[in-house]
């Protein structure tokens, strides 16, 4: 995974488990929260107009490289859960009436469409700078409200003490012998199904790049509550 700066093979490989579960438990996900937004009466990518959905796609197709997300929020722990389920490279939260207006107007579509592009160049830019904290970051992502107010969000991940002295064991296997390497790597997957491991997980907003930069260097884990869980990337610490 190249979600952000280059990360080592093994650390990329934990963190591709991660975004495959939340494959898996997207679909699933998706029918609740839909039931729940009809009952409170929110909007979401359902009930757009057929421009907005034409528009959703044009730029889904154009930015590949991004998870666009269609809904609305009321609070940045509602926005923390859906920028959390990002797969790609970028997440980008989009309120339903911010998606109508660009729909229905071409130049309040580009100017939005700039933010979007100035606001993941920022991140990408940002992200060159992590240093040592970059290989705690699994999604970056930006949220635009209904009022067009832009904020930067993070998740991070801590890898847990066992998934460390793993990869510290596979990296002397390679040294050694590359078929002894593998075979520790092919019996650590396999406990992975039937062993719980420790984890923890939070998601932090700030209202720019560069805020976002100096919560990630300063971010203490300490005031995270470490979680056992068989199902990596499951759960999220939102009370950041």
């Amino acid at each position: 995974m190249s979600k952000v700066g280059s990360l080592s093979s093994l650390q990329s490989q934990f963190l591709e488990s991660a975004m495959k579960n939340k494959w898996e438990k997207k679909a699933k996900n998706e029918k609740a929260e839909e039931k729940d937004k009809i009952k409170s009466g929110k909007k979401s990518a359902s009930s757009l107009s057929e421009n907005a959905k034409a528009l959703l796609e044009e730029l889904k197709k154009k930015y590949k490289n991004m998870d666009f997300m269609v809904a609305s929020y009321d609070s940045d722990e509602e926005a923390k859960r859906y920028l959390s389920k990002g797969t790609k490279e970028y997440s980008v939260l989009i309120d339903p009436e911010e998606l109508e207006k660009m729909a229905a107007d071409p130049a309040y579509k580009e100017k939005n469409m700039a933010i979007i592009e100035d606001s993941t160049g920022r991140l990408k830019e940002m992200s060159s700078q992590l240093g040592d904290k970059k290989d705690e970051v699994v999604n970056l992502g930006v949220s635009i409200d209904k009022d067009g107010n832009v904020s930067y969000f993070a998740e991070l991940q801590k890898m847990s003490d066992k998934q460390k002295e793993h990869i510290e064991k596979t990296r002397e296997a390679k040294k050694e012998d590359a078929a002894k390497a593998a075979k520790e790597e092919k019996a650590y997957a396999g406990g992975m199904k039937t062993e719980k491991t420790s984890e923890k997980r939070a998601v932090i907003k700030a209202d720019s790049a560069e805020e976002l930069l100096e919560k990630i260097k300063e971010f203490n884990w300490d005031n995270v509550k470490e979680e056992k869980t068989q199902d990596t990337g499951s759960r999220f610490d939102f009370s950041i």
